[in-house]
C-alpha cells in the first residue's frame, strides 16, 4: 500500500470530481448542467446514465474548449436511444445467458468506452448484472433497521443460498463479456472499474470479484469501490466495508464517495455513518475519486462533502 503522501515535505493533493447523478435530471442542457457544477467549484465530472446523446455532445464541446474535464463515465453513457431518463438502466445484462441480449449489452458498453476515450476520460464504471431470484433485500433492510437482526439474517442467508445455486451460468456470461470488453478498453486506453454492488442479487459478490479477476487477466479491468454500497453489505452482515478494499485495493481504479445510514445511501458526506478517513488510506495518486451524491442533497451539502473528503486526506 502506497502512502497517500508523495514524500514527507510534499503533501499529496487530490482532485475530487462529482457525478452528474446530482443534477442531470434537472437539466436538458449539457452546458447548464455543467455550469451548475463549475459554479460549485468542480472542474472534473463523472457522466452518469442520465446523460443523453444531445447532452453529451454539448459537454464534448466544453471539453474540447478546456472548460471541463471528464474523469469517468458510468455505463451506459450516453443513455441508449428510446429509454426514458427516469428509467435509465445501470444494470445492463452483460451477465445474461441469452446470447442475443448479452451481445446487445456488450455493444452498448463498447459505445460507452468509445465515448470515454473521445472525452479524455480514464475509466468506465461497470455494473455486471443481476442473478434472477426472489431477493428480499428491502425486507431484510427494514427488519435490520427495526432491530430484528436474526429475522433479517435468516432472509439474507436463504436468498444467498438460492443465488449461489444458480450463479454459475451468469458468472460465465459476465467473464465472457468482460474479457471482450477489457480488450476493447485496452485498445482505447480506458480502465474498466467493476463496482461494489448495493443489492446482493447483483454481480459481483465479495468472492465473485476474485473469480472474475482471476478469469479476466486484462490490466484494463480493475476494482471500483462504492462507499455506500459497501456500507449496505456491512449493515446486512454480508461483508465488512474494509473487506473489499483489503482484498482488492491493489486493483483500485476509483471510488464513488457518498455517505449512508443503514441501507440509505447516496447521502452527502457527514450525513451518515461512514468513516472516510479509513477509506482514504487506500487512495493512491492515480485513484479517481468521485462524489456520487443524489439530488436531494443541497448545494451547500455538496460543497461541504468535498471539504470533508479533502480533510480526511490530511
Amino acid at each position: 500500500m502506497k502512502d497517500i503522501h508523495q514524500n514527507a515535505s510534499e503533501p499529496y493533493t487530490v482532485n475530487v470530481g462529482i457525478s452528474t447523478a446530482w443534477n442531470a435530471l434537472r437539466h436538458k442542457s449539457g452546458r447548464k448542467m455543467v455550469r451548475e457544477l463549475l459554479d460549485l467549484g468542480f472542474d472534473t465530472l463523472e457522466l452518469n446514465v442520465h446523460v443523453t446523446e444531445p447532452v453529451i455532445r454539448e459537454i464534448e464541446q466544453m471539453v474540447n474548449k478546456g472548460e471541463i474535464r471528464i474523469c469517468s463515465l458510468h455505463n451506459c453513457c450516453p443513455l441508449p436511444k428510446g429509454m426514458p431518463r427516469e428509467k435509465a438502466a445501470v444494470n445492463i445484462p452483460i451477465a445474461s445467458p441469452n446470447d442475443s441480449e448479452r451481445r446487445k449489452a456488450v455493444d452498448q458498453t463498447r459505445q460507452t468506452i468509445e465515448w470515454a476515450a473521445r472525452l479524455g476520460a480514464s475509466a468506465v464504471v461497470i455494473h455486471a448484472g443481476i442473478i434472477p431470484g426472489e431477493h428480499r433485500q428491502r425486507e431484510a433492510l427494514r427488519l435490520m433497521a427495526a432491530g430484528f437482526r436474526e429475522d433479517a439474517e435468516k432472509i439474507v442467508a436463504e436468498d444467498l443460498m438460492e443465488r449461489s445455486a444458480v450463479r454459475q451460468t451468469y458468472i460465465h456470461s459476465v467473464t465472457a463479456s468482460l474479457d471482450e470488453l477489457s480488450r476493447l478498453a485496452e485498445q482505447a486506453g480506458i480502465k474498466l472499474g467493476l463496482e461494489t454492488r448495493y443489492y446482493y442479487g447483483e454481480i459481483p459478490s465479495l468472492e465473485e470479484f476474485g473469480i472474475i479477476f482471476q478469469s479476466v487477466s486484462s490490466p484494463a479491468l480493475g476494482y471500483w469501490h462504492d462507499t455506500g454500497h459497501a456500507h449496505a453489505m456491512e449493515f446486512l452482515g454480508i461483508a465488512g466495508h474494509d473487506d473489499y478494499l483489503k482484498q482488492y485495493g491493489d486493483r483500485l481504479i476509483g471510488i464513488h464517495l457518498h455517505d449512508a445510514i443503514g441501507g440509505s445511501d447516496h447521502r452527502a458526506l457527514g450525513r451518515g455513518q461512514i468513516d472516510f478517513t479509513k477509506i482514504m488510506e487506500y487512495v493512491r495518486p492515480e485513484t479517481t475519486m468521485v462524489l456520487e451524491i443524489h439530488g436531494q442533497a443541497s448545494a451547500a451539502d455538496v460543497i461541504r462533502s468535498r471539504e470533508i473528503l479533502k480533510g480526511s486526506l490530511k
